[in-house]
């Protein structure tokens, strides 16, 4: 439709009544004076960073129509995201930055605590490789068990780096499992609209796999032998208090309640670490034993490998 001189004026008239209309409304149920004046119903707008801010967090006890208001933010008294007051710290004649995270041999360590960083950190690494090896893990010249033991030698191994350390929450199990179950079935060659009805114990069995909670339960209670016998500064901060008030609700739990629940479900409470035969030994007959309940099946399986196309 092609718009004359005449349309083009009628239309320009109705959009400027359109226009007056909408600033008659404003003036009559004021919802331009919080822009004007900066004060809202339950914020103050900021001079500085041009933002709102709410009243609970701009530290005033009532709003005023305060054109000059800046937040703690730009006034530079807000402490940073993790809590922390001081950019950096002094030890002995080294001044060492506050930072939020950092890798150390391998591992993310995080102010915020816990190992959710660190498991999405070496999930990522793992599909990394598990991407770089996927010529070998999808090849049909080698049977399944060889697959699984390439994926479990570098693909698994590069996921689970530093996993002895880990206090694991059900989110980060979770985590790790689910990624750890998306290669495996991939590696199978399961189908999408197949995944509902296809076991995962089936797909260990067939790649020689154990279930990666048991692995995980596994380096764990290998490591809390080596830190029991140790001592060194690892055995120090095992067994250090720390001072202080806790918040509320329950902390979430830390890694020696974490070994220490391993050690009552594979029933080596009365098993002395202190000697590392008798600590090793205990910790491999709780795995096979672990690895062979109902509904894991056996993992001594071997496939033939499937003729290439």
């Amino acid at each position: 439709m092609v718009l004359t001189g005449h349309h083009n004026i009628v239309y320009a008239y109705e959009l400027g009544t359109l226009v007056e209309k909408l600033e008659q409304t404003f003036q009559a149920t004021g919802v331009t004076d919080c822009f004007n004046t900066g004060v809202g119903s339950n914020s103050i707008f900021c001079k500085g960073c041009k933002k709102w801010v709410h009243k609970k967090c701009s530290g005033l006890k009532r709003l005023t129509k305060d054109s000059d208001f800046q937040c703690s933010r730009c006034q530079g008294t807000a402490r940073p995201i993790d809590g922390r007051p001081q950019s950096e710290v002094q030890v002995g004649s080294d001044k060492l930055d506050v930072v939020a995270s950092f890798c150390y041999l391998g591992d993310m360590l995080s102010a915020a605590g816990g190992c959710d960083l660190a498991t999405t950190t070496r999930v990522k690494t793992a599909w990394k490789k598990f991407k770089e090896l996927l010529p070998v893990l999808l090849s049909r010249h080698l049977s399944y068990k060889t697959r699984g033991h390439v994926y479990s030698t570098c693909v698994r191994s590069a996921m689970l780096h530093a996993s002895e350390t880990w206090p694991l929450t059900k989110p980060n199990l979770q985590r790790l499992q689910r990624n750890d179950r998306a290669m495996i079935r991939q590696i199978c060659n399961v189908k999408p609209e197949d995944v509902a009805t296809t076991r995962s114990n089936e797909l260990l069995t067939l790649l020689g796999l154990e279930d990666l909670n048991l692995i995980l339960k596994e380096r764990r209670l290998r490591w809390y032998g080596h830190v029991e016998r140790s001592s060194g500064a690892i055995k120090t901060a095992l067994d250090m208090q720390v001072t202080g008030s806790r918040g509320k609700g329950r902390p979430r739990m830390t890694w020696k309640q974490v070994t220490e629940r391993d050690r009552k479900d594979w029933k080596l409470s009365t098993t002395d670490p202190h000697d590392r035969n008798t600590w090793r030994s205990g910790v491999r007959s709780a795995m096979r034993a672990a690895s062979q309940l109902p509904g894991r099946g056996s993992t001594d399986v071997d496939v033939a490998p499937v003729p290439a196309r």
